[in-house]
């Protein structure tokens, strides 16, 4: 599908991207623009376009489609102002949202969205595509039955097959967002029953990833198998017979599991499900013995990450006492394997973390490459896995714990500090729009408005960038100065009162307008290399007295150092603070260091309490099962840890953590 919203391609395959973000231009349906360009055509536009409409609407046009987005909107706030009454108008507002789509800004393309169904009345199969660009921006922004209710009022009949597809897809995730996975897996069953076997295979991929995260939410044997029952012909049939038979393995139900599994392979040999599946027959769970005192360790012991793995490694060491004389005996045994810099590595690490060394648990990967993959991996054989990576698997399952300092993690308790400790109400958010940037910054919002707070801008930058002033123009009212017309005529006149005629150093003021800050911090989830050039440029725009907040890459030396006194009382959290008043810390730093020889990082700190959270569940019975593992550390509660006060909740080990700040040019413990 072409991201250009006039030259589309015929197709109707739905990128991979967009199933799981749903966040930019590629939602909108194909032809909305031509669409809108046939209807200009009609009777029911009468309106004579002068050469200037026609020549503005054709450049922001081009401007768009060649992805030039901050040219096209100065155009796009032109038009607006100055064709109101044009034919395009709808069309140029329609451009407008799809830019703050591309900002990751949906709340706000919502708006424009609105305004060109509101503008487009008679064009009725235009309002249709951008009634689904309207549902998708509310889609991003969480109003999930504002966009029930949107897509409700699109005509499906009005539209070929290729968009028919797309608004079944969206009601489908819309269903997944709100819990309700059965719901979901229907609409995909319709869409997919709706479209050619050629299509199918075309977006089989996109497909097939929703209905998993679907399905992992159904565990009910008899709901399984009614779905079964019912589309046995569909072409996602062996998906459901998949997860049917790794239910009734989990249950111990082991005949019936391998009659599933050699019926999948007997009936689907081409089943992306095939191998797994054979796999499990040869080695039925419930058949493999279990060490209920052996933990496997799943860490990069080679290669450029070698050195994390073997921090990581010597935390889980010294939870467990494997090398303290003076620690009691935990007969706990570790079995460590290379997770390698490749999923397929990993993958075969746990099957021999299983079938060969009958482990309990799993401590890793650290990587968050193939994270998904490994957990589901884990999910399917039964087997607790904790992870350290800094991001969480998707879809949340029960045997995998989210055990890192993950990007979720951290907005939560920088927002939970900032707006329940401090106090602060507004926040902006600048980031790079890049995977990690855009996820946690989706995290930040969401915990601040959870907690009653307000976000008030949100600009990205591209990797690379050098020169911020225009996010930070953006959001402090700078960018657009037309907008502030009445204060530059103010201006204007004090420059003519006082008789300046010409613009120096000391009649600025009278030239510039001020910023417009109406947020008491902001969010800059980047390396100290970058926000060392964000800090300064606000200052340079005149944005004073606002706080910066930031996250566990701040804490380094080469942040204050790039920084300097433009950081003086900005905040973030880490795992690990060794300055830490807290006895706990300072005890591990000192074991650590008498057995290790050397100072501990939050690396060790993360994994130190991942060891501790596994020692505790493993204790927590005589001779526990991999479900016993998998249950004693749900119910898990208030664990005194080196990072914080652990508790499970949501698929997540969350923690208060250190938060830190800046204080005289060093890092200090924030009160």
């Amino acid at each position: 599908m072409d991201n250009n919203p006039k030259y589309f391609s015929h197709k109707s395959n739905l990128d991979g991207r967009i199933i799981f973000t749903l966040l930019v231009s590629l939602l909108i349906l194909e032809g909305c623009t031509s669409a809108l360009k046939n209807n200009v055509k009609t009777k029911h536009h009468t309106e004579s376009l002068t050469l200037s409409d026609k020549q503005e609407f054709q450049e922001i046009e081009s401007l768009f489609s060649q992805k030039l987005l901050e040219p096209a909107e100065l155009k796009i706030v032109h038009f607006e102002k100055h064709f109101p009454q044009s034919a395009h108008l709808p069309s140029v507002e329609n451009f407008h949202g799809l830019i703050f789509l591309q900002k990751k800004a949906p709340a706000e393309a919502a708006l424009y969205f609105k305004k060109a169904i509101l503008h487009s009345t008679s064009q009725k199969i235009f309002r249709e595509y951008i009634l689904y660009n309207l549902a998708s921006a509310q889609f991003n922004s969480n109003q999930l039955d504002q966009a029930q209710e949107t897509l409700a009022e699109i005509n499906p009949l009005a539209l070929d097959a290729g968009n028919r597809l797309k608004i079944f897809y969206l009601k489908a995730n819309i269903y997944e967002k709100k819990s309700l996975p059965l719901e979901a897996i229907r609409e995909l069953l319709s869409a997919i029953q709706s479209i050619t076997e050629s299509d199918f295979l075309e977006n089989k991929k996109t497909f097939s990833s929703l209905l998993n995260q679907s399905l992992q939410n159904i565990n009910e044997v008899s709901m399984l198998e009614s779905l079964y029952g019912k589309y046995k012909n569909s072409p996602v049939a062996d998906a459901f017979l998949f997860r049917l038979a790794t239910q009734e393995m989990m249950r111990g139900n082991i005949g019936n599991s391998e009659n599933l599994f050699k019926t999948l392979i007997a009936q689907y040999p081409q089943s992306s499900y095939y191998s797994q599946a054979a796999d499990l027959i040869s080695h039925p769970k419930t058949d493999i013995p279990v060490e209920s005192h052996t933990i496997g360790v799943l860490l990069p012991m080679k290669g450029k990450f070698a050195k994390f793995g073997s921090k990581s490694l010597q935390g889980i060491q010294l939870a467990l006492g494997i090398f303290g004389q003076s620690e009691p005996d935990h007969q706990i045994n570790l079995v460590v394997e290379e997770s390698g810099d490749e999923p397929e590595i990993a993958l075969k690490a746990i099957n021999r973390l299983v079938y060969k060394h009958h482990v309990v648990a799993i401590i890793g990967p650290l990587l968050t490459k193939g994270i998904d993959q490994i957990a589901q991996k884990a999910q399917e054989l039964g087997v607790p896995l904790l992870s350290l990576a800094r991001r969480a698997s998707a879809p949340l399952q029960d045997y995998v714990f989210q055990a890192g300092l993950t990007q979720q993690l951290q907005a939560f308790e920088i927002a939970h500090y900032a707006i329940q400790k401090l106090g602060l109400k507004k926040f902006a958010i600048i980031y790079p729009n890049d995977k990690l940037g855009i996820e946690i910054s989706q995290s930040f919002w969401k915990a601040t408005e959870s907690m009653g707070g307000k976000i008030v801008g949100i600009e990205p930058y591209h990797a690379g960038e050098t020169d911020f002033r225009q996010p930070i123009d953006k959001l402090s009212g700078l960018y657009y100065p037309e907008a502030r017309q009445r204060e530059l005529n103010l201006l204007a006149r004090e420059r003519e009162a006082n008789h300046i005629i010409k613009r120096t150093r000391k009649t600025e003021q009278f030239y510039n307008l001020k910023p417009i800050v109406d947020y008491d911090a902001i969010f800059i989830p980047d390396e100290p290399q970058v926000t060392g050039q964000i800090l300064p440029t606000f200052a340079y725009r005149d944005i004073e007295h606002v706080l910066f907040l930031g996250t566990s890459s701040w804490n380094s030396p080469d942040f204050l150092a790039r920084t300097q006194s433009y950081s003086e009382n900005s905040i973030f959290v880490d795992a690990f603070f060794p300055e830490s008043s807290s006895l706990v810390v300072q005890k591990f730093i000192e074991k650590y260091k008498n057995t290790f020889g050397q100072a501990p990082s939050s690396l060790e700190a993360i994994a130190y309490d991942a060891g501790l959270l596994i020692e505790n569940a493993i204790h927590s019975s005589k001779n526990p099962s991999r479900a016993d593992i998998r249950d004693a550390l749900r119910s898990s509660r208030n664990i005194l840890g080196v990072t914080g006060t652990l508790s499970f909740q949501e698929g997540q080990f969350f923690r208060d953590l250190p938060v830190i700040q800046v204080k005289n040019g060093r890092f200090i413990e924030a009160q």
